[in-house]
């Protein structure tokens, strides 16, 4: 469990206990209240295997009922769709879960903006009124109404199949005349197993939302930003970090999107290595990750460029000065005769500043690293690593996996 940033002694007196961005809201009470649940901790697993048994059960005995479980071909068959495995034992319970991961981080990256002198005193009331504001969003009952109305309305159109082209009749559906028709399990799947999932989907993209509010109502503050901090972002680097741990989000799409990549391969001789396709859109994939993961930090870009230039400016002055001091003391002999340059500081104040200046001119506008674009990538491909099984002999996948992370 992460624990909570320590408050700063001259902060105490804010009240910050509304920076919650994703306990709470009306759907959260809901759930405390038919006791899917406990307490005011987020219930990982007891709400995991409560969507379970709402999702994939129900769907198992309908199937099974209307001879569908076990069809005539893979694709008929509901046990044999990895799809549905991917879905509800693997996406739905990391969905669930990133409200506990994500949820902390993003809290304590909030809080470090005062804990760390980002925010100083004087706006103190701004920041407090920022907080506020997240509290009024996530408590508000017309937006989480709306993602009602589109689960319930947008079902059919808004799920993995239609939106990667991939729908085919399959356990949930009968075809009578030529016409499709759904039975009992499709009729279940698309009118409360998929629109609880993506209930759970599109409520955490809301929460998502109310943060990069909070941070465009930070980003408007004055803010004390030190160009010389060795995270080289200006002291701005703890939202990268806290920003990384967003991935858990494609990381469950991407195990939904593989799931039926592999049922094609392995039941209809889908052949991965063929489709050259397949890069373009894995890499459209990625491209499309990065930015849904970092694009809310862009709001710091111009205060950040404004305190870099500020910076090689005040820091090129100070270097120019002191290096001049430096050359006119030890090259031109302006000295008193005592003075030696062994044991004497100004040589080590010369690289000191020098080290500074080094440290500006590399500061970045973006306050993620490149390690953490190539994590995120990485992590959002993780889904994908199985598919290299179907397609490649066991000893050549070590080697590939040894050679990326060597």
């Amino acid at each position: 469990m992460v624990q909570d940033e320590p408050i700063a002694p001259d902060s105490r007196t804010l009240d910050l206990s509304a920076l919650s961005f994703f306990e709470g809201g009306p759907t959260y009470r809901l759930m405390q209240r038919i006791g899917v649940i406990k307490g005011a901790g987020p219930s990982v697993a007891r709400r995991s295997i409560a969507a379970i048994a709402v999702t994939w059960l129900p769907l198992l005995l309908l199937s099974a009922l209307h001879g569908e479980a076990i069809g005539p071909t893979p694709r008929t068959s509901f046990l044999w769709d990895f799809d549905s495995y991917a879905r509800f034992f693997l996406a739905v319970p990391l969905i669930i879960a990133a409200e506990s991961v994500v949820g902390p981080r993003l809290r304590n990256a909030a809080l470090r903006f005062i804990n760390g002198g980002i925010v100083g005193p004087e706006d103190y009331p701004e920041f407090a009124a920022a907080a506020e504001r997240v509290r009024t969003r996530r408590e508000a009952l017309l937006p989480e109404l709306f993602i009602f109305a589109v689960v319930i309305f947008f079902a059919r159109s808004l799920n993995v199949e239609q939106l990667a082209g991939l729908h085919e009749a399959d356990w949930g559906t009968t075809v009578v005349n030529g016409i499709e028709h759904r039975t009992p399990a499709g009729l279940w799947y698309f009118y409360v197993a998929l629109p609880l999932l993506q209930l759970f989907f599109i409520r955490l993209f809301w929460r998502l939302i109310i943060w990069t509010l909070f941070l465009w109502d930070v980003s408007r503050l004055h803010l004390n930003l030190l160009p010389t901090h060795t995270d080289m972002s200006a002291g701005l680097g703890f939202l990268g970090t806290a920003h990384v741990t967003t991935v858990i989000i494609p990381f469950a799409v991407g195990c939904a999107l593989s799931a039926e990549l592999a049922f094609r391969a392995v039941f209809e001789g889908f052949d991965l290595v063929a489709a050259k396709t397949m890069i373009p859109v894995l890499v459209a994939y990625v491209l499309f990750v990065e930015v849904a993961t970092y694009s809310p930090l862009l709001l710091f870009v111009r205060p950040l460029t404004l305190a870099k230039h500020e910076a090689l400016r005040s820091y090129g002055i100070l270097v120019q000065q002191h290096n001049q001091m430096f050359h006119d003391k030890w090259i031109q002999g302006k000295k008193q005769p005592e003075e030696i340059i062994l044991g004497n500081p100004d040589a080590s104040s010369l690289v000191d500043l020098g080290s500074s200046f080094l440290v500006v001119r590399q500061m970045t506008v973006f306050p993620v690293s490149r390690a953490q674009f190539i994590q995120t990538a990485l992590i959002s491909c993780l889904p994908g690593l199985p598919l290299a099984f179907l397609v490649l002999p066991f000893d050549e996948v070590l080697k590939l996996i040894a050679g990326v992370l060597t």
